[in-house]
């Protein structure tokens, strides 16, 4: 509870001006049962459709997903979690026993409730439903064997995009393929962020790789940084539901004048 103040000055509100933080608890550690935890902000972007905004919440679980976590036991938010928040919580492999940490509003900034996500989210609609037993953050729905034409690429942010779309959560088939996709975004200080896909049971939660990328960044990069992109690489396996006209969408909006470099993998 005492991070989320310093969450919320990660978060990038240009359109709404309201600052949301949330700090994510990952799984314990065996033995000592302490965690890790992983911050998250709302990102939002000018001139484009408010439906592309990455929530506190997303941001967060993202933040733990790339950074190696197999789950989430609790998240506090500064403010109630909205219902599109709840859904994409509800694909987690630990939503079941994921609580909600809320601040009561008492003076005191650690003095909070806590309430179990299932009963924020009654009579869900999640993986389950569509016959997948797991979820979001489950390894072994996160190890693809992809390949690119050509061979193993030798640009590192090709490179990094494809392993990104290796790691993603695509476990609906979407046509005849499941579409697992990453990007990868270099900024002006040759540093690289990828970001995978994480697909939702009710489809439009799902989180995007280039938002899993640029959220990703923001939390890792000082509050000083410009965050100014040169480069993004999307790879996916092709399929009816393709990432490209969204990534294209949201890089415009983000970084005009970028291009989406585009390649489809292959699944082995």
């Amino acid at each position: 509870m005492r991070l989320l103040p310093l969450a919320k000055q990660y978060a990038m509100v240009p359109v709404s001006r309201y600052l949301v933080g949330a700090v994510a608890a990952g799984m314990p550690e065996p033995g000592s049962g302490e965690c890790c935890l992983y911050l998250g902000a709302n990102f939002e972007f000018v001139n484009a459709a408010l439906s592309f905004s990455v929530h506190a919440e997303q941001c967060a679980t993202n933040n733990a997903w790339l950074n190696g976590e197999k789950g989430i036991q609790a998240l506090a938010i500064s403010a109630a979690p909205c219902g599109y928040c709840r859904q994409f919580l509800y694909e987690l492999v630990t939503a079941q026993q994921l609580s909600i940490l809320l601040p009561d509003g008492q003076k005191d900034s650690t003095s909070y409730s806590s309430t179990p996500l299932t009963t924020l989210l009654p009579n869900a609609f999640g993986p389950r439903d569509l016959g997948v037993a797991g979820g979001l953050m489950d390894p072994k729905f996160c190890t693809h064997n992809l390949t690119l034409d050509g061979g193993p690429p030798t640009d590192p942010l090709i490179a990094a995009a494809l392993a990104a779309a290796c790691g993603s959560y695509a476990p609906y088939k979407t046509d005849a393929s499941y579409g697992y996709a990453g990007v990868a975004v270099e900024l002006a200080d040759n540093s690289i962020y990828a970001g995978r896909y994480a697909e939702n049971a009710a489809y439009n939660p799902s989180f995007s790789p280039l938002q899993s990328a640029l959220s990703f960044m923001n939390m890792n990069q000082p509050l000083s940084s410009t965050r100014k992109v040169v480069r993004c690489v999307l790879v996916e396996a092709p399929t009816l539901a393709s990432q490209l006209s969204a990534t294209r969408a949201v890089l415009a909006a983000y970084a005009p004048g970028v291009s989406v470099e585009y390649y489809k993998a292959n699944i082995v």
